[in-house]
C-alpha cells in the first residue's frame, strides 16, 4: 500500500488545461476513508467490464490494492452466469455450477426478489436454485474460489461470507457450509454450523452466514462449499452472494461488478437497474456495507460510451431521441444514477455515503470520435451539478497514438472497442492516480507547509515511476518531472 496519501485535485493535462478528473474533490471524502475505514467500489459497464475475465474490473482492483490495499474480495454470486461463471474477480471466481443439477429461474417470487434471474438484465448476477423435491450432491460443484494470489491476504484469518434464503414452514432441509481445499487431496479446512433452509414459520427470508478460517499457508486455491462431498443439497434451496473477508485489515477497498454485458449502451444499463428490483439492489449494496464498519463508503464507477453510438431507442428517463445524442445519454446516465440514488434513500442510509465517477469511453481515434466527444463533455456537465460525483477523461489520460504505440487495442490494434489486460491495468492506475493527485505541486505530502519533507515524499514516488510524479502531466515520469517539482518547490509557490 502507498505510504502517500495526496488531496484530491483536477489534473492539467496540456496547454489547453483540459483537466482529467473534474469536481474530483466530491470523491475526497470517499478515497480518505479507504486510508483508515473500508470502501467499496462498484462497477457499471458494458464488454470492457470483464473483457476477457480482465477489463475494468481487474484493472481497478489492481489499483486499488496496490494504493490501498484488499479487505475483502468483491461480491459474486452463486449462480454467476447461469452457472457458466463470467471472469469476475482478480484471485477469486464463483464456481461454475453448470451441469449440476442446479437450475438459475423459477424460485418462487419472494426468493426470486433477491437476486436476479436468468432472465434478468441485471446480469451476470444469478441466485442458485434447488426446487422443492429435488437433491444436487455435494460432489457437484457450487461456491466459491480463492486462489493463493487473491490480493487480500490469503494466509491470514479469513471469513467466507454468504447469503441464502430459508423457506417457510418447517423441515430437515439444511446445508452445513465449510471451507476446503480445492486440489488434491482436498482436505477440509473449517466448517461452518449447520442451517436450515426452513424458516420454521409463514413465509420466506433472507439469511447470512460465514464460514471463519484460520491463518495458513495457502498454496493451493481454497474454496466455499455449501455441503461436504458425502453431503447433498436438498431443496428447496437457493444461494444469492458470497465473499471472502480478510479479518484483519480493518481498512482498504474492495471492488464488485454489478452489471458487465457485451454490446449494451447507457440505456441499456439504466434499463437493467430500473428493472432489477428494490429487494435485489437494497440485497446487493447492503451485502457490501455490512462489511464496511461503523463508517461506510460505496464508489458507483460507470463506464459507458461507445455502444451508445448506435443506441437507437429514446433515453429512459425523459424519451429524448435520437438515442445515440449527447442529451440522450446524458438523461441515462443521470437515469442510473437517480435509480441507486434511490435505493439508498429507500433503506435510509445515509446519502453522504454514495459517490458516483462517471467515465466514459477510452479514445478510439485522433481526432477522436464526435459522439464521444459528446459524452465526455456531458459527463463533465454532470459532474459539475451532481453531488459527491466526478468525471474522469480517459482520452486526456491517454491517447489513440499511445495506445497504438503501445499495442493496446485487442486483436493486434485492429479492435478498437476492446482493450489488452496491460491496458485496462494501466488506465484504471492513472485513473485512480488522477483522483488522488496533489493540488499543490510544492506539498507534495499535503502537509500545508512546504519543506524538505515534500522533497523526500516526490522523489520516493518519482524513483518508483509512481503515475504520481508525474506534475507536468506529460503522461510519464521522467527528468522533467523533477524539474517542474524542484522549481515550484523552489519558488514555495503551488
Amino acid at each position: 500500500m502507498k505510504a502517500l496519501w495526496p488531496t484530491l485535485a483536477c489534473l492539467t493535462a496540456s496547454a489547453t488545461a483540459q483537466v482529467a478528473v473534474v469536481n474530483a474533490e466530491a470523491i475526497r471524502p470517499l478515497l480518505e476513508r479507504a486510508t483508515r475505514s473500508r470502501v467499496d467500489v462498484v462497477g457499471i459497464g458494458d464488454s470492457n467490464q470483464l473483457q476477457r475475465s480482465n477489463g475494468w474490473d481487474q484493472g481497478w482492483h489492481k489499483a486499488l490494492d496496490e494504493r490501498f490495499g484488499l479487505y475483502a474480495t468483491g461480491l459474486v454470486s452463486w449462480g454467476e452466469g447461469q452457472g457458466l461463471g463470467a471472469g469476475q474477480g482478480y484471485g477469486y471466481s464463483s464456481l461454475s455450477s453448470a451441469g449440476g443439477g442446479f437450475v438459475y429461474a423459477g424460485a418462487p417470487p419472494d426468493a426470486a426478489a433477491f437476486l436476479d434471474s436468468a432472465t434478468s438484465l441485471l446480469a451476470p448476477h444469478n441466485y442458485l436454485h434447488v426446487p422443492a423435491g429435488a437433491s444436487v450432491p455435494g460432489t457437484a460443484i457450487a461456491g466459491g474460489l480463492f486462489t493463493p494470489e487473491c490480493p487480500i491476504g490469503m494466509s491470514g484469518a479469513l471469513r467466507l461470507h454468504f447469503s441464502y434464503g430459508r423457506f417457510e414452514g418447517t423441515g430437515v432441509e439444511a446445508i452445513q457450509p465449510l471451507c476446503r481445499y480445492e486440489a488434491f487431496p482436498f482436505e477440509t479446512i473449517a466448517t461452518g454450523p449447520s442451517l436450515s433452509t426452513r424458516s420454521g414459520h409463514a413465509g420466506f427470508e433472507l439469511a447470512f452466514a460465514a464460514v471463519d478460517v484460520p491463518p495458513g499457508s495457502r498454496d493451493r486455491p481454497i474454496s466455499l462449499r455449501a455441503v461436504g462431498r458425502g453431503s447433498a443439497i436438498v431443496g428447496p434451496f437457493i444461494a444469492y452472494h458470497l465473499r471472502a473477508e480478510s479479518v484483519a485489515r480493518t481498512r482498504g477497498a474492495a471492488f464488485s461488478s454489478l452489471y458487465a454485458v457485451g454490446s449494451k449502451s447507457s440505456n441499456d444499463m439504466a434499463r437493467a437497474l430500473r428493472a432489477a428490483g428494490d429487494a435485489t439492489l437494497t440485497h446487493y449494496f447492503d451485502s457490501l456495507r455490512r462489511l464496511q464498519g461503523p463508517e461506510k463508503g460505496v464508489l458507483v464507477r460507470v463506464n459507458t460510451g461507445l455502444n451508445d453510438r448506435v443506441e437507437s431507442r429514446p433515453s429512459v428517463r425523459l424519451g429524448l431521441t435520437p438515442g445515440n445524442s449527447a442529451p440522450a445519454y446524458r438523461d441515462n446516465i443521470l437515469a442510473i444514477v437517480e435509480r441507486v440514488q434511490g435505493v439508498w434513500a429507500l433503506n435510509g442510509w445515509p446519502a453522504e455515503e454514495l459517490h458516483f465517477l462517471l467515465t466514459p469511453s477510452h479514445p478510439v481515434a485522433e481526432p477522436d470520435e464526435a459522439p464521444l466527444v459528446a459524452y465526455r463533455q456531458a459527463c463533465d456537465q454532470l459532474a459539475s451539478t451532481l453531488p459527491r460525483t466526478a468525471s474522469v477523461r480517459l482520452d486526456v489520460l491517454s491517447s489513440a497514438s499511445e495506445m497504438l504505440a503501445n499495442r493496446w487495442y485487442q486483436a493486434n490494434n485492429t479492435d478498437r472497442n476492446h482493450l489488452v489486460e496491460a491496458a485496462y491495468d494501466a488506465l484504471a492506475s492513472r485513473e485512480l492516480t488522477a483522483l488522488i493527485r496533489p493540488p499543490c505541486i510544492a506539498d507534495f505530502n499535503v502537509d500545508g507547509g512546504i519543506d524538505g519533507a515534500d522533497v523526500a515524499s516526490f522523489f520516493e514516488a518519482w524513483q518508483a515511476g509512481d503515475f504520481l510524479a508525474d506534475v507536468n502531466a506529460d503522461g510519464g515520469v521522467d527528468g522533467g518531472d523533477a524539474g517542474a517539482f524542484m522549481t515550484a518547490w523552489s519558488a514555495g509557490d503551488c
